[in-house]
């Protein structure tokens, strides 16, 4: 899932938005530079990366994208799935995106942060520009897809690709989001009792 999910998942399970987005930012085993409530959102990002890799749904998905976009279809999923959050926000949170995001961006302001390289980028950007309520539009999935070809400098061609195939599917992966994201949304708030335990 992509920084959207993870904040509303972290929201929904009682555990640290914060914690929860530094799991893309975070390698490894060793935590102990963070304090138990960021180690706890970091841990509930992996199961939640792990569970999503491994969900049924998922993997039908993935085997819908053509051969030659397959490599990055776990990519294009967790970006157009922040997009489907965004467009059925009502059906599964009360609080406001705006609203949510207002106290995610409170949070990271006075975050402390030991993390150092593309985290400190990320922060600075959302901190200054606030786009994740971007993912409302459509089109910002498609500039998503753009930044990080740009990042792979050319290892990895997707972005147009991707684009056309999610503009010509948007059915099948609504029908797949609204199937898997409510067993997520079930599976976290378990596993969030089971990692303080």
């Amino acid at each position: 899932m992509n920084y959207l999910a993870h904040i509303h998942l972290a929201k929904l399970s009682d555990t640290s938005m914060v914690g929860n987005f530094l799991g893309d930012f975070v390698k490894g085993s060793e935590l102990s530079h963070l304090d138990e409530e960021h180690q706890h959102g970091i841990k509930l990002h992996r199961r939640i990366d792990s569970f999503t890799d491994h969900h049924k749904s998922i993997k039908n998905l993935r085997e819908s994208f053509p051969k030659e976009l397959r490599r990055m279809s776990g990519v294009v999923i967790d970006i157009h799935f922040d997009h489907l959050l965004c467009q059925h926000w009502q059906s599964f949170e009360t609080e406001s995106l705006d609203d949510l995001l207002s106290r995610f961006y409170s949070k990271l302001a006075n975050f402390d942060s030991p993390v150092k390289g593309r985290f400190q980028a990320v922060r600075k950007g959302l901190l200054e520009y606030r786009w994740l309520s971007d993912y409302q539009a459509l089109s910002s999935c498609e500039r998503a897809y753009y930044q990080i070809e740009k990042r792979l400098k050319g290892k990895v061609v997707f972005a147009e690709a991707a684009n056309e195939f999610v503009q010509n599917n948007k059915t099948l992966f609504s029908t797949h989001f609204l199937l898997f994201y409510p067993q997520l949304i079930q599976f976290v708030k378990a596993e969030s009792e089971s990692i303080w335990n």
